[in-house]
């Protein structure tokens, strides 16, 4: 029995001594067993390597094996049957059942249950009390004598879990971290250790288990060789701190001293590999000052040029990923290495391995990507979920996930056999959370609009192709989205009611369709509603809707049509369609195994299916050998590697953030340790191990280390470098950083060279538009090398079109072209109709009436209360009071305050309760808006009636709606010989005041936005709508008072709202009200005379309360009030009428220009729900803002009125 160590730092040759020795020793004793003991994910590689060296190149006494294979070997040697080994798989579903059973007793993680990721915490916790030996026994001593509460919690319910968990599986599984447990115990009955030789290589250090394992091997094999990473300069039977960088090698080697000196084992010299160059820098010496010199701080530092170690900056991820593509193909290109020789490495794998993926892919550059892919994304499992949240709430949200894997549909007749060829609309999207629509499945193929899904008699039965499923999922989504259908209720009724812009939907095949998306549901549905449904149950009806729907064979069409059309990365996605589902049904054997007698409901069991779903990973085989490795920092195996490209080399990536949060806190783990008990390193302890890690990795690459790092991440947020860059600086201090921006690399990838072709059509662009001078210098050089790649990529086959479409885009200038008269006339007709509100939007943008009135593009109807909604509700509810007064012939001068709550509760509710199917009783939030709209109408009644009661004008009219059939000639407007506008409107309100030989009329809009009378919008016809209603209700009065002169008093915005008043010490009641009135004034536009002014507000001192004029010496100060003689209203009436005829006259000429308005800041498309069609930017040549001159009252009324006679009106108040 001895012990031996193999000492040397990362690259001095440790592995070479200790497999050359064991090879040589072997072949001079044959009948001596030579075990070389590897961590697990090494075992491969380490027999290649091994039998690389071996002069014979076969092995027959050396095994090469991890902890977990020896186990395995002694136990087949010994014969011993071991119990089912529980993976995680099933541990992490044994778990979220007993956690779920031990929910009343849980005092803090009961809560957390369904908490994202808990389970897998949990998981992790329980496997490293395992591995570390602690028992529910040690816990429950801690917990004793700890002090603080929270802690006492933790450990009190950890061990109400960690018992269960054992109380479960005992005699009938154990977990992976027991099997050393029991190798231990079995360990030395096994005779072959007795005379064998142990070599221990590539271990960083052991847990508990594996040293009591080293122990044994110490006690009973002949010899033990143990290789340590540790600087030959150190003293490595001194253990140091956990801050120095080889604290665990020290650790390891004093650790194991230890056990030979206990039991009197011998210990033989140790061998210091300390030779330099070290063997792995012979050719580069400034990798090898690297590794003598990195996070040791001896004040040295290189002089001479560092042409092995390169620091590269980029922008962001994508331009590290670019720099790596062109770097490798010119080493591969010119310098003869094989793409083997280069490896990528990062310490985000998840975030970089995309951005590798997609570069390497484009430039054709082999790679192995060393993850393993969890199947959580494949449609298959995605689909399995949503089904089971579908049964539980028939939620909008579950339905369509369920429908939208693109796995529901009929595999049979037409659409079944193997898919060969193309498959419409699969694209580059394996996975479900990518698949936006059915149409993006094989065989799809175009799903046309479903904005209107086609006459009724176009198709009445739902025959469930891929097509067919495609084109009624929309069509179910709109309809579904609109009504606010969910539910099981809902879903298992007959739908009968329409929907806004369902008017052609086929009602008939929808329900077709709900049925038999239904259909396969039920019966997983009712095995859940079962009384004493169990698990075992439960999973018997899945798996019969599995195979009720054909998944295998879809699944399989999917892999074949990967197959078959080999693009990048295909291969393995037919690998993973491949094994899905067979990697489910094994989930299925195995719930039903372990919880299969346990009851369950849906909740409780779609938790745990998904804690063994995340469990479950999809591994990738290599598909070659000479291919690029990317990986991660310390999970991959590198092995002869030539350069070594460590990209994403950021502060919070490298050194790593130790993943998800323990349940254990370093404090926490501080009490263990006062009770002698080992856990696993602190973050502040794994932060100091990782820079041991970062070393080891550092020193890898045998001729050049390229770290690069971004300014940016891929979100854009602002990125600094790692401290890893500054500790290489300092001890390189000439090294240069290169700069993404400042570095102009040749052209090596098709990625470079579309970056460059790219770049070129950008400078011809900025030189045509005049924002840059061509630059004489060299211009000749740089326009041949452009023309050059030009060619090169016009003349590639795979190529042309693309490059067509980066032209047409470089040079793309938005232009104006109208649909002509003969489109506008077919869409619109010859009798151009419509509301006032339609002239307004052509006068806002005419692109946007051309979608919403040529097109009819409208928004999909959601199931909610919108802005809109609210100002309908307001309407409604005011209207109603009026006309409630009007009906009982009530006095609105004689509404008391009693009488006014009684007379708005009863409006709102009744409007409340007719409005929108219900929709105010959906939500509390809904019924808490309901009350606002109570609140609000009463404070505007109050209000409305206080404003009544100042003037001498009464409400005569409410939502009086009048259009071009009442023959007026204001909503009759002639176009041409052959063309007319023919308007409709609705009045909110109109009042009327009578004298001797006048009407006046005033017209009311209620608004329950922030909408202000403003001329200038008038002006440019942006606010017809009131001078169009004044005009129709003249009209209309002159008709019922034919002797009388009917006048317009007043056009008004009423703002619906209940405003705060400013009060102040001693203010009334009074005084407060009527600051509150004044708020809500009207705003608008008053007729001049003051005998009309009188009328509207018969109170009136200085400023009105009511109207906006404000009065002094007995006359109208203009400049504080909006007001304009009869004659200017009468003007107002001939220019509006004008913009009508000229707006309407555009629209049937085809105008369709996208020229939104700006008006100062406001602009036509700010609240425009067409912006995501139209494309408007103003960065993109032709596209631009059609502003609007700001011009003061006296111009506009200068333009409206050009001659205007000295009028003497007696505006003068007696």
């Amino acid at each position: 029995m001895a012990l031996q160590f193999i000492l040397g730092g990362a690259g001095s040759g440790k592995t070479r001594y200790l497999y050359e020795t064991a090879i040589r020793e072997s072949m001079e004793h044959p009948d001596t067993q030579y075990l070389v003991v590897v961590p697990e994910q090494f075992t491969m590689q380490t027999q290649k390597e091994i039998i690389r060296l071996h002069p014979r190149h076969g092995v027959m006494n050396i095994d090469i094996l991890s902890f977990k294979r020896l186990a395995y070997r002694v136990f087949e040697d010994l014969g011993i049957s071991l119990p089912v080994v529980l993976d995680d798989m099933g541990k992490s579903m044994v778990i979220r059942k007993v956690a779920g059973m031990k929910r009343s007793k849980l005092g803090l993680y009961g809560h957390h249950l369904e908490q994202s990721g808990f389970i897998n915490q949990l998981k992790s916790q329980i496997s490293e009390l395992y591995q570390y030996g602690i028992t529910p026994d040690m816990l429950s001593e801690v917990m004793r004598e700890a002090g603080n509460p929270l802690l006492k919690q933790k450990l009190k319910d950890l061990e109400l879990i960690y018992s269960g968990f054992r109380q479960y599986i005992e005699e009938h599984y154990i977990t992976a971290e027991e099997i050393l447990d029991i190798l231990c115990r079995e360990l030395p009955k096994w005779e072959i250790l007795r005379d064998s030789v142990i070599l221990l290589d590539g271990f960083t250090g052991f847990t508990p288990v594996q040293y009591r394992l080293v122990e044994l091997f110490l006690l009973h094999a002949r010899k033990v060789l143990c290789s340590v990473t540790i600087d030959p300069r150190a003293n490595a039977y001194q253990e140091g701190s956990i801050q120095h960088l080889f604290y665990m090698g020290k650790h390891t080697v004093c650790r194991l001293d230890c056990m030979a000196k206990r039991h009197g084992i011998a210990k033989e010299p140790d061998v210091i590999c300390s030779r330099r160059p070290a063997w792995r820098f012979v050719e580069s010496p400034d990798l090898d000052f690297l590794e003598q010199n990195l996070y040791r701080y001896y004040g040295t530092v290189w002089d001479r040029p560092a042409d092995h170690v390169v620091i590269y900056k980029s922008r962001g991820p994508a331009g590290e990923a670019s720099y790596v593509c062109s770097r490798i193909e010119q080493l591969v290109q010119e310098e003869g290495l094989r793409y083997r020789d280069a490896a990528v490495i990062t310490g985000d794998l998840a975030s970089y391995g995309r951005e590798l993926s997609h570069q390497f892919d484009e430039a054709g550059i082999p790679y192995f990507l060393d993850d393993k892919k969890s199947i959580m994304e494949n449609p298959l499992v995605e689909l399995i979920r949503a089904a089971l949240e579908t049964i539980r709430d028939f939620s909008y949200e579950s339905v369509f996930r369920y429908l939208k894997t693109g796995l529901v549909y009929e595999r049979e007749g037409n659409e079944g056999g193997t898919y060969s060829g193309d498959m419409p609309g699969i694209g580059n999207v394996p996975r479900a959370g990518d698949m936006l629509g059915i149409g993006n499945v094989p065989g799809a193929g175009n799903v046309p609009d479903s904005g209107h899904a086609g006459h009724p008699e176009d198709t009445a039965v739902f025959d469930g192709s891929r097509e067919h499923t495609g084109q009624m999922t929309d069509r179910l989504e709109n309809y579904v989205r609109a009504l606010g259908i969910r539910g099981w209720k809902r879903w298992e009724s007959q739908w009968e009611k329409p929907c806004r812009g369902s008017e052609k939907l086929n009602l008939k095949e929808l329900n077709a369709y709900r049925q038999w998306i239904l259909e396969p549901l039920r019966p997983l549905r009712e095995a859940f509603k079962e009384e004493g449904a169990t698990i075992g149950s439960v999973t018997a009806a899945l798996r019969e809707y599995l195979e009720r729907m054909g998944l295998r064979g879809k699944l399989e069409d999917y892999s074949g049509f990967f197959r078959e059309r080999g693009n990048p990365g295909d291969e393995n996605l037919a690998r993973e369609y491949s094994q899905v589902y067979d990697r489910v049904l094994e989930l299925l054997g195995r719930l039903e195994g372990l919880l299969g007698a346990e009851k369950t409901d849906m909740k409780n069991y779609s938790q745990i299916l998904d804690a063994g779903f995340g469990e479950i990973k999809v591994g990738v085989i290599p598909a070659t050998i000479d291919q690029v490795m990317v990986g991660d920092i310390t999970r991959s195996r590198l092995e002869d590697v030539k350069v070594l490209f460590f990209v994403g080399v950021n502060e919070g990536t490298v050194p790593q953030r130790k993943s998800g949060a323990s349940l254990l806190t370093d404090r926490d783990r501080a009490v263990f340790k006062e009770f002698n008990m080992e856990l696993a390193p602190t973050a502040r302890e794994d932060g100091c191990i990782q820079k041991f890690y970062l070393y080891l990795m550092m020193a890898k690459p045998s001729r050049r280390l390229v770290l690069t790092y971004a300014g940016m991440s891929s979100e854009g947020k602002s990125q600094r470098p790692s401290s890893l860059i500054g500790e290489v600086q300092k001890l390189f201090p000439g090294i240069p950083v290169l700069d993404e921006g400042l570095v102009d690399w040749p052209v090596r990838t098709v990625r470079d060279g579309r970056e460059r072709l790219i770049d070129g059509l950008r400078k011809l662009r900025e030189e045509k538009e005049g924002e840059t001078a061509k630059a004489p210098e060299g211009r000749d050089a740089e326009e041949n090398a452009f023309m050059e790649l030009y060619r090169y990529f016009y003349c590639s086959d795979g190529h042309r079109e693309k490059v067509k479409q980066l032209v047409d885009a470089a040079f793309y200038s938005y232009e104006e072209r109208g649909i002509g008269r003969a489109a506008a006339r077919a869409l619109y007709g010859q009798s151009l109709q419509g509301s006032v509100t339609r002239l307004e939007q052509f006068a806002s943008c005419a692109y946007a009436h051309f979608l919403k009135y040529g097109l009819e593009l409208m928004e999909r109807q959601e199931y909610e209360l919108a802005a809109v909604d609210m100002g309908n509700l307001f309407h409604q509810s005011i209207d109603r009071c009026f006309a409630v007064m009007k009906e009982r012939k009530q006095d609105w001068r004689g509404l008391t305050e009693e009488g006014r709550k009684q007379l708005v509760k009863e409006c709102v509710a009744q409007v409340t309760k007719e409005y929108g199917n219900t929709i105010m009783a959906s939500s509390a939030r809904n019924a808490y808006l309901a009350g606002r709209v109570e609140r609000i109408t009463d404070r505007t009644i109050w209000a409305l009636a206080e404003q009544v009661k100042k003037g001498d004008f009464e409400p005569a009219g409410f939502e009086v709606s009048f259009s071009a059939i009442d023959n007026l000639k204001a909503m009759r407007i002639r176009l041409s010989e052959d063309e007319e506008l023919m308007l409709r409107g609705r009045i909110d309100r109109m009042d009327l005041c009578e004298d001797g030989e006048h009407v006046y009329v005033k017209i009311i809009d209620y608004k329950s936005g922030t909408t202000a009378f403003d001329l200038a919008a008038l002006y440019y016809g942006l606010q017809l709508q009131l001078v169009v209603y004044m005009d129709a209700a003249v009209e209309m009065e002159e008709r019922n008072h034919p002797d009388k002169e009917v006048v317009p008093a007043g056009i008004f915005y009423y703002h619906i709202n209940d405003p705060l008043a400013d009060r102040q010490e001693g203010m009334t009641v009074e005084e407060i009200e009527k600051q509150i009135l004044r708020q809500l004034r009207m705003d608008g536009l008053v007729n001049s005379e003051l005998d009309i002014i009188s009328h509207l507000d018969r109170d009136i001192q200085k400023e009105s309360d009511v109207i906006p004029v404000a009065i002094k010496d007995g006359y109208v100060q203009e400049s504080r009030s909006s007001v304009a003689s009869t004659r200017r209203f009468e003007d107002l009436r001939r220019f509006v009428n004008h913009k009508l005829r000229e707006a309407g006259q555009d629209i049937l000429k085809g105008n369709i220009d996208l020229k939104p308005y700006k008006q100062t800041a406001r602009t036509a498309c700010d609240y425009c729900p067409y912006h995501a069609v139209c494309g408007f930017d103003t960065k993109t040549a032709g596209y631009g803002y059609r502003r609007l001159a700001g011009l003061k009252p006296e111009d506009i009324w200068a333009q409206i009125s050009p001659v205007e006679e000295e009028e003497n009106d007696g505006s003068k108040m007696d």
